[in-house]
């Protein structure tokens, strides 16, 4: 007499076992990255300059603009590769992006390491309007 049938089970495919691994790492990631934030925001100074980065890239790109509006070329290679390729809204959206990199790098860092990257960044974006001014005028 047969007490107990034993069925093989079907172990998941690879594909199915590679998304179930990358959804929970990515889950653990976006986690530690939510609560670098949340660090990231309570000291005020970085805060700032998280919102410096943003606007110091935002005029860089209108002082961009401007110099393009008045015949001057692109120097930078990447900048120029945008703008011949997607316009305005190209050169807006590489700005937005780059304020991002800056911002989740300082989150990942903290302290006065994620402080002088910002504060770098900010130096460099209104370098690079100085510049534009510059050339301009």
């Amino acid at each position: 007499m047969i007490t107990s049938v034993s069925l093989p089970t079907q172990r998941a495919g690879f594909m199915a076992r590679l998304w179930t691994s990358s959804f929970g790492d990515l889950a653990a990631y976006v986690d530690g990255l939510i609560g670098d934030f949340r660090a990231l925001t309570s000291d005020l100074v970085a805060a700032w300059l998280v919102v410096a980065v943003l606007v110091s890239q935002l005029a860089d790109a209108a002082s961009t603009m401007l110099a393009l509006a008045n015949n001057w070329p692109e120097g930078n290679p990447l900048s120029a590769a945008v703008i011949n390729r997607w316009g305005v809204p190209g050169l807006l959206i590489e700005k937005v992006v780059i304020a991002t990199v800056v911002a989740v790098n300082m989150a990942r860092l903290r302290g006065r390491t994620g402080r002088a990257l910002g504060f770098l960044a900010v130096l460099i974006g209104f370098g690079a309007v100085v510049w534009n001014l510059h050339v301009i005028g």
